[in-house]
């Protein structure tokens, strides 16, 4: 299925943007493509102290806003465990979000954002009596429970669970993941999903079965866009693994040649604030939402339950409704608040807006180059004239209908990134006027590579 295709199939509730229509017959349709661009993080997001931390490091780094925030609530809820925590739909959902960041290789800033909020954490962790226990890499579900596993007594035999059952796994190679996932036999898929509905964890693989009880982990995940395609199984999009994650799209914001480091003072004044936070929020137990909060959520919950068409995007989004109060309660803390008040489910619900973008934008990325650059040279050609709709269809039909759509396809993105123009007029200036596209005399480079700052969003009034 081409991404016109999946795109007019998922678009029956959407609004806006969601549909690419492209012409069948040639010259009948001239409407302008439509495209589907990067996403756009919300003012609402960087609400409150989640919010003025991201905007505070911004600027000493290339890492994207939204990475930075998604990857700082993920590891502030990792900190704080089970100790507090909402009850919804007779179930107990600690702050536990797991984020899969995911960019290009070349600018995608995804280690950057990690390595960012990683330094403000290990200042955290030099005055913690508690230190979260951090991993790298997802070997196996085996290997993934005997790091919370229940601890045996080596005197008299007694097996008792850890005291501390907090882990956070940071997995920068996620594909290798979703390759496991396709294996026979594999038993990470299964317990990575209870993990995430933090359920007790056995492996039934061996002789001697280890068990985890009750555990905390959280997961981060590192992924490009075309590794994410490629590797989604429809077992993996329909049967929940990976809906628990929180997709984040991620590219360079800006280019520090000479740095990109935080300053110092930097660090210790917001380290000492988590920590703080941290010290005072981590036991409270069952967190409430305020009366603003469950006003704030009823239209929230009423807009995420509404019928969707079936399809992967809608299978990726289907945990939207527990996904954002995790992420309001991860904001209360990280505020001092105990309680979940309206302010924090906007924000949550902004960065799951983020997240809704993100998916729609990854069905929508450029992946073979060279027939990017052969595409381009034949637009070069036509100078300020373009190509219409009509000469895409005639030349590219000639190999098959489905070639010219995944052109068409491609114009889009071109179009997207302001690579390639696009706008109703003649040849000419006689006839019949249609769409034409034409290549920018300066085809602007890939967004991140040409020196560029992408602020983060306007602060929330």
């Amino acid at each position: 299925m081409t991404h016109a295709e999946h795109l007019h199939q998922e678009a029956g509730a959407d609004e806006g943007g969601r549909v690419v229509p492209f012409p069948t017959p040639a010259g009948e349709d001239e409407t302008p493509l439509q495209v589907v661009g990067f996403p756009n993080l919300a003012p609402a997001a960087l609400q409150g102290t989640a919010g003025r931390i991201v905007r505070e490091v911004a600027p000493t780094t290339e890492a994207h806003p939204a990475a930075l925030l998604a990857i700082l609530l993920s590891s502030f809820g990792a900190w704080v465990g089970t100790g507090s925590y909402l009850y919804r739909a007779n179930s107990v959902h600690p702050g536990r979000v797991w984020p899969l960041i995911t960019g290009r290789t070349s600018d995608g800033a995804k280690g950057t954002a990690q390595a960012v909020i990683e330094r403000l954490f290990r200042e955290v962790a030099k005055t913690s009596e508690w230190p979260l226990k951090t991993v790298r890499g997802l070997s196996s579900g085996e290997g993934l429970i005997e790091q919370v596993a229940d601890e045996k007594d080596d005197d008299t035999g007694d097996i008792t669970p850890r005291a501390d059952r907090r882990l956070l796994v940071v997995e920068e190679e996620y594909a290798k993941v979703l390759a496991q996932f396709e294996r026979s036999g594999n038993t990470l898929s299964m317990t990575l999903r209870e993990a995430w509905d933090g359920k007790s964890l056995q492996s039934v693989t061996r002789s001697n079965p280890v068990t985890a009880t009750d555990p905390s982990i959280t997961v981060i995940g590192h992924v490009t866009p075309r590794e994410l395609r490629e590797r989604m199984t429809s077992a993996e999009v329909f049967g929940g693994g990976l809906n628990r994650m929180l997709i984040v799209a991620s590219r360079r914001t800006q280019l520090l040649p000479e740095g990109g480091n935080l300053p110092d003072g930097m660090v210790t004044d917001i380290a000492g604030q988590l920590a703080d936070r941290l010290r005072k929020l981590s036991g409270l137990g069952e967190v409430p939402f305020t009366p603003a909060a469950i006003e704030a959520w009823e239209p929230i919950y009423r807009e995420l339950a509404r019928p969707r068409p079936d399809g992967p995007v809608t299978a990726l989004l289907a945990r939207g409704r527990p996904m954002i109060p995790r992420l309001a309660l991860v904001y209360a803390l990280i505020d001092g608040s105990q309680a979940v008040d309206a302010e924090h489910l906007q924000a949550a619900r902004a960065l799951w807006a983020y997240t809704e973008e993100s998916i729609h934008w990854l069905y929508g990325q450029l992946d073979d180059q060279e027939e990017v650059e052969r595409l381009m040279a034949w637009l070069a050609e036509a100078g300020e004239t373009g190509r219409s709709k009509s000469d895409v269809y005639n030349l590219f039909a000639k190999r098959n209908k489905k070639t010219a759509d995944q052109t068409f396809d491609t114009l889009a993105l071109l179009i997207r990134d302001g690579i390639v123009t696009q706008e109703i007029r003649t040849a000419s200036g006689r006839g019949r006027p249609g769409t034409r596209f034409t290549l920018r005399p300066q085809a602007r480079q890939s967004y991140g590579t040409n020196g560029k700052t992408e602020q983060p969003p306007a602060e929330p009034p």
